[in-house]
């Protein structure tokens, strides 16, 4: 039998994202009172949401398509579920506030410390960016107190082989 190495990419992709959020800080306190990782949404918002602010990080899938000179270009495709307690009120805006702040901060804290494993990809048709970030999705049917928002999130790396994951 042939012996194998497996570099695990997309999971040290997942994990920087993770750890990035884990770090993030404003004026030295921490941006998110947990951050964790899960496949689920479901299972995101049952076991996660007992402090505030949660970031989740859920991963999605991972695509690999033919590259030039047998290379892959591969995609890790994210969403960052951001989770906020805000007071219920008549105006939705402080929640809003609050949940869109939490975006940009996790936007900025993964920027700041961007995988080492991703990088930008083309093969002269088609192009990949390194990271790009979706526009977040907030969930507004979400109940009080609770602000909702996923963040998309696509990172790309590439392979030198097909025997290279």
């Amino acid at each position: 039998m042939t012996d194998i190495t497996i570099a695990n990419t997309d999971w040290a992709i997942l994990a920087a994202v993770r750890d990035a959020l884990a770090g993030a800080r404003i004026d030295g306190l921490p941006v998110f009172a947990a951050v964790s990782v899960t496949t689920s949404a479901q299972q995101a918002q049952e076991c996660q949401f007992r402090t505030s602010p949660v970031a989740v990080v859920r991963y999605l899938a991972t695509t690999q398509q033919a590259g030039v000179e047998d290379h892959l270009a591969c995609q890790v495709s994210l969403e960052v579920l951001l989770a906020v307690k805000v007071p219920a009120g008549l105006d939705e805006a402080p929640r809003l506030q609050e949940v869109l702040r939490l975006a940009n901060a996790a936007r900025n804290a993964v920027n700041a410390a961007k995988p080492a494993a991703a990088c930008d990809w083309s093969d002269g048709q088609r192009a990949l960016r390194r990271l790009e970030f979706g526009p977040p999705k907030v969930d507004s049917s979400e109940s009080a107190p609770w602000a909702v928002a996923v963040l998309p999130l696509a990172a790309t790396y590439t392979l030198e082989s097909d025997t290279a994951n």
